[in-house]
Formats: C-alpha cells, sequence, structure tokens
C-alpha cells in the first residue's frame, strides 16, 4: 500500500510498504536500495541535510573597509538582456553618511560602467543604477517615503540609532532587482526591505545602457576610486546574486521570517554566487571571484 500523505503513520504502515513484517526498519530500507543509516530518511524523501547554522557576519566599519572582488572570467554580463538580483543581510552601524553598499563592473578608472547600490544620506534614499559611460539609468527610493523601511524621518536617515524595520540582531533583507527587457528604468528596477517592496519612486532615469562584464566587485567601497567618500558603515551577511529577476515571493522565501540562512534552505535557482562568511573569510560559494578583506574583518554573532 501507499502511505497517506498526512495523519500518524505506523511502524507497521511502514513495514507493509517496505514488504516485510519483520526486520529493522534501517535494513529494510536498504534491502530497498537506499544507504544506511539514514536510509529511512532518503526512502521518505526527507532531507539528510543539517540545518544551516549562521553563526558570522562580515563588518565594515567605514575606514577603508571593503571586500574586492576580482576575476578573469566574468561570471555575469550586465547589459540590456541578462536579469540580474542583489540579495543580502546588512546592519547599520553609523552615523548619517553617503555609502556606497556594493557595485559589479569593469576596470574603467574615471568611475564609469558598473551597477551599484548606493544609500543617499543626504537624501535619505537608495540608488539602484546602472551607469555606462557617464550616463545612468537608475530608479531611487527614499527610505522615509516607504513606510516598511521603519526609517521615518529623513533628516535622522538610516543611522545605528534609525536602523528601521530589522530581525532581532538588528539585521534587515536588502533586495534589488533589475529586468534588463526594460528600457524604463522605473520598470526595470524593484527594490525590497525584507519581504515588502519599496514601491514610493524618488526619481527613474532612463538614459542609455553600454554592455560590460563583472570582472571586478567591491563590497562596501567604491569599485574604482577606494577610501573615497562612501565607505560603507555596515554588517553584511549571506550576500547573493541571481541571474534572474527574483519574484516577490521568491524574496519573501529568502526572508524568512528574519531568520538568515543561505541559499540551500531557501532558493538557489538562479544563483550565481553567495558570500556566507562561514569560513572566517570571503571567499564565494561557487568561487567566481577571487576575493580579498581590506580592513574589515569576519566577526561571530
Amino acid at each position: 500500500m501507499a502511505l497517506q500523505s498526512s495523519g500518524q503513520i505506523s511502524i507497521s504502515d511502514i513495514r507493509t510498504e517496505l514488504g516485510s513484517s519483520s526486520y529493522s526498519l534501517s535494513t529494510l530500507s536498504v534491502a530497498a536500495g537506499k544507504t544506511a543509516p539514514h536510509g529511512m530518511k532518503e526512502f521518505y524523501g526527507y532531507s539528510n541535510t543539517p540545518a544551516y547554522s549562521n553563526t558570522r557576519y562580515y563588518r565594515n566599519d567605514g575606514t577603508g573597509d571593503y571586500i574586492n572582488c576580482t576575476t578573469s572570467t566574468s561570471p555575469f554580463s550586465i547589459n540590456t538582456t541578462q536579469d540580474l538580483s542583489f540579495c543580502f543581510w546588512v546592519r547599520q552601524n553609523g552615523s548619517k553618511q553617503n555609502q556606497m553598499i556594493f557595485n559589479f563592473g569593469n576596470t574603467n578608472s574615471n568611475g564609469n560602467n558598473r551597477i551599484f547600490l548606493s544609500y543617499s544620506a543626504n537624501l535619505n534614499r537608495f540608488v539602484f543604477r546602472y551607469r555606462s559611460n557617464s550616463v545612468n539609468f537608475d530608479r531611487q527610493w527614499g527610505l522615509h517615503d516607504n513606510s516598511g523601511t521603519g526609517v521615518t524621518s529623513s533628516s535622522t536617515g538610516w543611522t545605528s540609532s534609525s536602523r528601521g524595520n530589522t530581525n532581532s540582531d538588528g539585521f534587515c533583507m536588502i533586495t534589488g532587482t533589475y529586468d534588463a527587457s526594460q528600457s524604463n528604468a522605473a520598470n526595470a528596477f524593484k527594490m525590497y526591505w525584507n519581504a515588502g517592496e519599496m514601491t514610493s519612486q524618488a526619481v527613474a532615469n532612463s538614459g542609455t545602457r553600454t554592455a560590460m562584464t563583472a570582472i571586478r566587485g567591491r563590497i562596501g567601497e567604491n569599485l574604482h576610486l577606494t577610501n573615497s567618500a562612501g565607505n560603507a558603515t555596515l554588517d553584511y551577511d549571506e550576500f547573493k546574486i541571481f541571474n534572474k529577476v527574483l519574484s516577490s515571493s521568491e524574496v519573501s522565501t529568502l526572508y524568512n521570517s528574519g531568520s538568515i540562512a543561505d541559499s540551500s534552505q531557501t532558493v538557489s535557482s538562479g544563483l550565481i554566487t553567495e558570500w556566507t562568511f562561514e569560513g572566517g573569510n570571503a571567499n564565494d560559494s561557487n568561487s567566481k571571484y577571487t576575493n580579498s578583506i581590506t580592513g574589515g574583518v569576519v566577526n561571530t554573532y
């Protein structure tokens, strides 16, 4: 007989399905072609993967700290055909100041040709921008105009004393999606705070876009101008890059009710790579980049 999909299941029921009224369940599971000692879990579809334990995060203190990412073979392109999503957890630890949260692009030394997310302190807004040859294609959101952020005052801004809606450890999950097919920047970009979409738009610029490869990246600092204004005062955890536009339901799954988890526990479809910091370093999970930490440190919760 087939086991029912719900309700209580007896040991006798399991033995009957395996074809014997005797012997241990482990022995019967092996006879059914499953591996001991966790054969029953495998046979009935339960995961043998231990629950993910999140113990470490990366700290950027705002004084020249950053994670530097380099590669000779681009993990992804930035253009009008490649969809992208960036999802990560952050904890604000600074005063009101401009912050470069992340940026990925090419080696152009004048600061052009990259995709990035920054925080503008004087405007209290996020700027998600595709910048190519001094032309901006972006969308911007005022944190104080989006109630889900919990950052209600533009004069106070996003600071260590005004972190907004966070989990019990003071972290919020930020997700930015880029739909490359959209020629209107207001439609191309979406931003989420935790599991809620930020819908109140401040500004959108729909300039032309030049294709580039993401052979360089920097988390917590300007990609091209080291120690420039905008060094982030953030703690980072579970930084993920996807080659698709995450749906609102996938963002909700990643948010995981405020419990920080890696992609194996949440959403792994379309994942390019992620930084979990669980190894005490800045290595990305799929070895897409050669990474190094400058100034910042990996801490334990």
